[in-house]
């Protein structure tokens, strides 16, 4: 039976265990353990030997990969990792939340106006692999907003070094209401809580063309006041569940081949976190 776990800053024990239980159904053995040890000092990979699989969350996943040997090129330049396999070379990194962002893309890519910008919140691993997974679908103009500029400033480096043609810029929070509307898609990849005083510039969404993609990767149980004005303002939403859902299902074939109904998968990941 291969043996799993999840280390991440956040307890998503409810997550694993249905994905754990759905593969089950198929007849599937494997055992989902919550990990006990260092979430956010997490580095010695030498801990997991009593594990097949590990999901990383968006924030320890990075840090890890530089810690490892093996890696295909494309994982080195997208950065970001968010779980590993383990064969006999030791552990291979993957990250399923950029195939994810892919796949997504793929269902609503007639509805997309690429001449427009990608407007993305945040600094971390969500927003770099959602910035890239853009830039590959077509996207080359991008904006960015963060709480910390020189979070920012670092991840507009790299990527402007690594990927060419990619537009890159800097947008300070307290810019956001001056920006023209040009924007086709706003990515949000902070945290969708009260106290984010982000999301209330955000909402304004002057610079999203109509109607617009909000792309919201929280899962928050409560609509963040984002949602709720793009909802009210027609704007389409694609919501953290079907971003999560599409990349636990393909965890679950890489790491298990495991075939699941994304759209299935999708209502019961929904419940599950409600």
């Amino acid at each position: 039976m291969k043996r799993w776990t999840s280390i991440a800053t956040a307890n998503e024990d409810a997550r694993w265990n249905l994905l754990s239980e759905r593969m089950k159904k198929q007849g599937i053995a494997n055992e989902y353990v919550p990990w006990t040890g260092a979430t956010d000092t997490f580095h010695d990979i030498a801990t997991l030997k009593e594990f097949d699989h590990v999901r990383l969350s968006s924030r320890i996943g990075p840090r890890v990969l530089q810690s490892l040997k093996v890696q295909s090129t494309w994982t080195t330049m997208l950065g970001v990792i968010d779980g590993m396999v383990k064969n006999e070379h030791g552990w291979w990194p993957l990250c399923a939340l950029y195939e994810s962002f892919g796949q997504t893309l793929i269902r609503i890519g007639q509805q997309l106006d690429q001449r427009g910008n990608v407007f993305v919140a945040g600094a971390g691993g969500a927003a770099r692999t959602a910035i890239i997974a853009f830039f590959k679908a077509g996207f080359r103009n991008f904006l960015l907003t963060n709480f910390v500029d020189s979070e920012a400033d670092e991840m507009i480096n790299d990527i402007r070094s690594k990927f060419f043609g990619l537009n890159i810029q800097w947008v300070p929070m307290d810019q956001i209401v001056l920006l023209p509307g040009e924007t086709s898609v706003l990515v949000n990849c902070t945290p969708s809580v009260e106290e984010n005083p982000l999301l209330i510039e955000l909402s304004y969404l002057n610079f999203l063309k109509r109607p617009g993609f909000l792309v919201d990767i929280s899962r928050s149980k409560k609509p963040s006041i984002l949602v709720t004005e793009a909802d009210d303002a027609g704007v389409n939403l694609i919501t953290g569940v079907e971003i999560g859902a599409r990349a636990d299902v393909l965890w679950a074939k890489w790491a298990f081949q495991a075939e699941i109904s994304p759209e299935e998968y999708m209502q019961e990941f929904g419940a599950a976190l409600s």
